[in-house]
């Protein structure tokens, strides 16, 4: 026969388990909410990070064929809390992004997103840019450049 101790003691185990299992059957999810996205209010869309840049558009002009160009493009945390760049993603694959510092940038510090073009060979007027995500509110920007590409055929002759 088990003693009154060891009976309370399996009984109030047994109680609590009971208690454990019917919380558990409360209300089902019928899908996946939305709770766990935040949505910054007007407070702390005061208080995020926001870009500056010094420019969003750059115009290379005339460029040979087969030319490679950098671009730079300076981004200054104009916010009030650090500011990530997460990626950054080119339109084409004639423009490849440079490696970019992803620690946080503190608020009225600087960085540089590099942007290397390649020409090409063909002679062609051309519009390209990057998208570049970071915490900021807004979440992303695009950066624009475009070129005139002369190519072999476009060169003029100079012996008459």
């Amino acid at each position: 026969m088990m003693s009154s101790p060891w009976l309370m003691l399996t009984s109030a185990l047994l109680f609590l388990q009971g208690l454990a299992l019917i919380g558990c059957g409360g209300r089902q999810s019928d899908g996946v909410d939305a709770s766990f996205i935040h949505l910054p209010g007007e407070g702390e869309a005061q208080n995020a990070p926001r870009m500056q840049w010094s420019t969003t558009e750059l115009d290379l002009g005339l460029v040979a064929a087969g030319e490679s160009r950098e671009l730079t493009y300076e981004l200054t945390n104009a916010g009030r809390s650090p500011l990530i760049v997460t990626q950054v993603l080119p339109s084409c694959g004639c423009t490849v992004a440079e490696a970019w510092d992803a620690s946080p940038l503190a608020p009225g510090e600087s960085t540089r997103i590099v942007l290397r073009f390649d020409a090409g060979e063909t002679t062609r007027t051309l519009s390209e840019s990057a998208t570049v995500v970071t915490n900021a509110i807004p979440g992303s920007v695009e950066l624009r450049f475009t070129a005139e590409v002369l190519g072999p055929d476009r060169i003029p002759d100079t012996e008459s």
